[in-house]
């Protein structure tokens, strides 16, 4: 009988064992991927945040080089100020360049106003003040004037409130956000004042951009990752949302937040005043709120700048739609529990079985006998010992264990004493100590590298000895470490040895724990680290340094070229041969492709390379905003695989799609009937066998300004062959319903 209550007792003991074990892993394995997955949720919010930040202030730095633009066209030439004609040319050219620009301004102190303006449609008009009225007109291509389209009477731009706030600054500065008298877009202006040689105020120069413009930017940056993002001026008033909500009423009011009507907006209005009011500009504010049964992140970031923009932004995100794979492994852990459940019982009590058997037959015949010592000679009966069953199997086992027994204790004191000498010797610190912070061991090395006699060190607390401090967040290293939930802990401190010295310590700490689980003692391998943390922190700072150099570099090449651009573009406005007008178009054109190469570069995270789709669709949006007709047009559709070239194959490769776009537009499409859709198909190919192809194909008239010889080779056929031979590539011309150049090169 009594075996039978042995083997139920075990049977209960192995499956409440066996219960708590896969209870205990759960919990332990939900807590910390719920966790772990907190913090990846915390950490892609901060990520979203600092992207979202750092693509406004690109974004709003674009007025303020276009500023300059202007201010260095006006002094170049003494009569641009008389004569403002030119300068409102030239706006016209900028705002084809820069797109999130909506309208770029000169006023004079003397009342004199040009202005050049995209329309909601994406036209542009220009203006100028006639006798006190301002007047608005249709233009063409070059930004001549074709068609009055409205006066605006009585305009003085002197009154405008861009005006006056450049004017009472006296240096660059944003504009308080107005309404375009022309059209009631609501809008902010980067505003720089023109000072004129001998001091005076001369006139303020002025891009404005709308803020709806500011609204679209924001909702293109948060499609990517669902999140949404509000910007709020100090007195409440909404600037931008990424949802594309109207900012006016119906009387044109600006609105606030509570009157956005946006459920998100809505319920985030319930907790915002709670947790930012009073901090719109000076912290970094982190809060919740729920609706839905959804759980929305929200930050809100103070945003200023140099030229007094004073802002919040605001990034919301929905936590569920990081937490689905979490409540997905913890229903299907529910479900696995469950089964293992109803499964324990029937497993623990085949395991009893097993244990209890032999247990039970060997006990009738040696119960009376025990192992007191590990070198006490243990002699079965010889009817035990005579049986070839399990009982007799587990007898001679258990005999030939013994005398193991024997050995490995013999072993295991020679080993001891061979321990021990590798601990006391060995080239690093091994220390003891107890959730007290008391040293109870530190061996021979450990005494010498801190300077201390083992009576001195053994027995004191390490905040008295090797830490020595009086600063409250060195007193908790040691709590922080036995209050963690982890057994290993490996990191790095500061340690004072007894002479004064600072020395910083690489520990390998693992907690040991008594039998009832408690902690007892952390035990501790510590290694210098002095030398190698000074090193590490020079090659630190150096790496952070190059960076910042690597990337002011591509900015002020990017710029050097934009000004090369427009110093070309006056040039034009001043050449009326058509042979030297298409000769620096295509300068022009060859600039701008190297300028989008940097311009990309200091945009991206990566200073090595860039992505060769976008970069090829903004040299086809600069060469058709240069080149296109609108009385003949030119469709160009680019196709086929995004990848990324390093700068120097990109700037390259460019280069060639450059010229031979250029060449289709002034050749393959002339004395073509006006009723036919004139196409350049453009396809990038990354190929398996390590190649990228760029195949450019139009339905023109065919070969005619590409020569196919050396003996006719124009300035454009010498510069595409010494280009593809730069990159090491082949290319191909042929002529089948139109002109097909196939380039051919390898990606690296």
């Amino acid at each position: 009988m009594k075996f039978k209550h042995l083997r139920t007792s075990i049977t209960l003991v192995i499956s409440i064992l066996i219960i708590l074990i896969f209870i205990i892993v759960s919990l332990i394995t939900v807590n910390l991927n719920k966790k772990l997955v907190l913090g990846n949720i915390i950490t892609i919010h901060k990520e979203i945040t600092n992207k979202v930040l750092i693509k406004l202030d690109s974004y709003l730095s674009v007025p303020y080089t276009i500023n300059n633009l202007n201010d260095s066209f006006l002094r170049i030439d003494p009569n641009n100020l008389l004569d403002l004609d030119p300068l409102r040319k030239f706006f016209y050219k900028q705002l084809s360049i820069f797109k999130t620009v909506n309208l770029i301004a000169f006023g004079t102190e003397e009342g004199k106003y040009v202005e050049s303006q995209r329309l909601k449609d994406g036209s542009v008009r220009t203006g100028n003040t006639l006798n006190g009225d301002l007047e608005l007109w249709e233009t063409d291509r070059t930004g001549n004037k074709i068609k009055l389209d409205k006066i605006v009477e009585n305009y003085d731009s002197r009154l405008r409130p861009w005006y006056i706030a450049s004017r009472n600054a006296q240096k660059p500065t944003w504009s308080d956000i107005y309404l375009f008298s022309s059209n009631n877009q609501p809008a902010i202006s980067a505003n720089q004042p023109f000072v004129l040689d001998n001091g005076n105020l001369g006139g303020v120069i002025t891009t404005s951009i709308t803020l709806d413009g500011i609204s679209h930017f924001l909702d293109k940056l948060s499609s990517d990752n669902e999140s949404s993002v509000l910007i709020l001026e100090p007195s409440g008033l909404v600037v931008a949302t990424s949802k594309n909500i109207p900012l006016l009423d119906s009387e044109n009011h600006r609105k606030t937040l509570k009157e956005l009507h946006n459920p998100i907006f809505s319920a985030l209005t319930e907790v915002f005043d709670k947790n930012v009011e009073g901090n719109y500009t000076n912290l970094i504010t982190d809060f919740s709120f729920s609706m839905n049964k959804t759980e929305y992140l929200v930050r809100s970031t103070p945003y200023y700048n140099s030229q007094g923009l004073r802002w919040n932004v605001l990034v919301i995100i929905p936590e569920n739609n990081y937490m689905i794979p979490f409540y997905q492994m913890r229903t299907l852990g529910l479900i696995s529990f469950i089964i293992f459940i109803l499964l324990t019982p029937f497993l623990s009590h085949f395991i009893a079985g097993k244990i209890t058997k032999p247990i039970i037959e060997l006990t009738a015949n040696i119960s009376e006998i025990s192992l007191d010592q590990a070198n006490k000679n243990f002699i079965l009966p010889e009817a035990i010992s005579r049986r070839n069953d399990e009982i007799g199997i587990l007898a001679k086992t258990f005999l030939q264990m013994q005398s193991k027994i024997q050995s490995v204790f013999s072993d295991l004191m020679k080993s001891q004493k061979e321990y021990k000498s590798l601990v006391e010797n060995i080239n690093s610190i091994i220390m003891r100590v107890n959730p007290d912070g008391v040293i109870s061991y530190c061996n021979t090395f450990g005494l010498n590298f801190y300077g201390y006699t083992k009576e001195e060190l053994i027995g004191s607390k390490v905040q008295n000895t090797v830490l020595k401090t009086n600063k409250p967040e060195d007193f908790k290293i040691l709590e922080n470490i036995f209050n963690q939930d982890k057994r290993y802990w490996n990191g790095t401190n500061r340690n004072i040895t007894s002479t004064g010295e600072e020395v910083w310590i690489l520990w390998s700490n693992t907690m040991i724990y008594t039998q009832n689980g408690k902690v007892k003692e952390l035990l501790s391998i510590g290694q210098d680290f002095t030398s190698r943390r000074a090193a590490q922190k020079a090659l630190k700072d150096s790496l952070e340094e190059k960076n910042i150099l690597l990337k002011e570099i591509h900015h002020r090449v990017k710029n050097n070229l934009q000004i090369i651009n427009s110093l070309v573009n006056l040039q034009l406005s001043d050449v009326s041969n058509t042979k030297v007008q298409e000769t620096l178009e295509t300068l022009q054109s060859r600039v701008q492709s190297m300028a989008i190469v940097h311009e990309l570069l200091y945009s991206s995270d990566s200073f090595t390379e860039i992505d060769f789709h976008d970069y090829t669709e903004q040299i086809i949006s600069t060469i058709s905003s240069t080149f296109d007709n609108s009385n003949n047009p030119v469709r160009v559709t680019i196709y086929g695989d995004v990848f990324y070239l390093d700068i120097e194959r990109a700037t390259t490769c460019g280069l060639l799609i450059n010229e031979i776009i250029i060449n289709a537009f002034k050749h393959a499409f002339t004395g073509r009937k006006s009723n036919k859709e004139n196409r350049i198909d453009i396809t990038l190919k990354n190929t398996n066998s390590g190649n990228i192809e760029v195949l450019i194909k139009d339905n023109g008239i065919g070969i005619t300004g590409l020569s196919q010889t050396s003996d006719t080779a124009g300035m454009g056929t010498l510069l595409i062959e010494a280009l593809t031979d730069q990159i090491g590539g082949t290319i191909k011309i042929s002529k089948n319903n139109g002109t097909s150049v196939s380039l051919v090169f390898k990606i690296s």
